[in-house]
């Protein structure tokens, strides 16, 4: 009878000690003393070392930010490269805190997988990259082609749907992550590759090379969201995550920047003064500094300063904002008010 009733006393303790775990908010950070971020390694598309070893990026910004307003030092961060079909793992294994890189969201992730959507970072456009074809026109010119792609992914739904649209009779050929779909298309084992278009205009930088000339296609096979991912079961975090993201854009919206954060005379509006920390109350709810929001904004600017300066006109890739402006600027991207 004892030893049942240890037996039982052991597993209500590991049982409450895996809820706990599992709902552990920021205090598994914070004791940690690290916030560790998945990313896509394998190229310079989302982070990278530059040649003094310092991290630069958009994940690595977006990382950093994330320290700050959770342990108050943005150098208390951690990349982890992580392929994307591999996020539950890295997320059920705590390799990871939040899944950042290229992560578009899917029905099947959200139904089975312990991965849940924290915050929009941005919507990407998934293209076409194709080996040189002389005097192609269209897309006639690749009916029939072999497409290199990651398996599992999005990016191939999408392109069944877009092959099948167009009667293309594209034919996949799969590989267990995005970077060996890259390298076996480099090795011209096929004739196409497919991702997105930062994805794509990187790897034609980093290439370099005459004897293998590459052109990425006009033609826009998706224009798909890429999210910040935290463990569905961390509803602290996720809430962190959601209104850390949201705060750049918020400042945006209210034109407080990098160059003005420190002469802004604040709005006779109590959703700003809940953001720059003068009320401190709600960031304190969430665990949070009150004063990141003016931290974050002196070193790297509200969302579309950090969005020019990684992606857009003041970064190597150009990419048009598009679609990435706020609603009230002609784009797709939503901002609540802070109460």
């Amino acid at each position: 009878m004892k030893s049942k009733l240890f037996a039982l006393i052991f597993f209500c303790c590991i049982f409450s000690f895996s809820a706990l775990a599992k709902d552990a908010g920021l205090r598994f950070i914070k004791a940690r003393g690290e916030i560790l971020c998945g990313t896509d390694l394998s190229s310079k598309s989302y982070a990278y070392k530059d040649d003094a070893g310092f991290w630069r990026g958009i994940d690595a910004d977006l990382c950093r930010i994330f320290a700050l307003a959770i342990l108050g030092n943005p150098d208390r961060f951690k990349l982890v490269d992580i392929p994307a079909s591999q996020v539950n793992n890295a997320l059920k294994n705590n390799k990871i805190d939040v899944m950042l890189g290229d992560t578009p969201g899917t029905a099947s992730q959200d139904v089975s997988g312990i991965s849940t959507q924290a915050a929009l970072l941005y919507y990407t456009r998934q293209l076409l990259l194709a080996h040189h074809v002389p005097d192609a026109v269209s897309m006639e010119n690749f009916k029939g082609k072999k497409i290199c792609l990651a398996a599992g992914s999005d990016d191939y739904y999408n392109l069944k749907d877009y092959s099948d649209k167009y009667k293309l009779n594209l034919r996949p050929l799969f590989f267990n992550s995005k970077a060996k779909a890259k390298e076996a298309f480099l090795l011209k084992r096929c004739d196409l590759y497919s991702g997105s278009e930062l994805y794509l205009k990187n790897t034609v930088s980093q290439l370099n090379n005459p004897n293998l000339p590459l052109d990425i296609l006009p033609e826009l096979i998706a224009e798909k969201p890429v999210y910040a991912y935290v463990d569905k079961n961390n509803q602290g975090l996720r809430l962190a995550v959601k209104w850390i993201i949201n705060a750049l854009k918020l400042a945006e919206k209210h034109e407080i920047s990098s160059q003005n954060v420190d002469i802004f005379i604040g709005l006779d509006n109590g959703s700003v003064k809940n953001l720059l920390g003068e009320n401190p109350d709600l960031w304190n709810k969430f665990g949070l500094n009150p004063q990141w929001v003016k931290l974050a904004l002196k070193q790297f600017g509200n969302y579309g300063e950090i969005f020019e300066k990684n992606l857009g006109s003041g970064s190597e890739f150009y990419i048009d904002r598009g679609k990435n402006k706020l609603i009230q600027n002609g784009g797709l991207l939503d901002v609540q008010n802070f109460y």
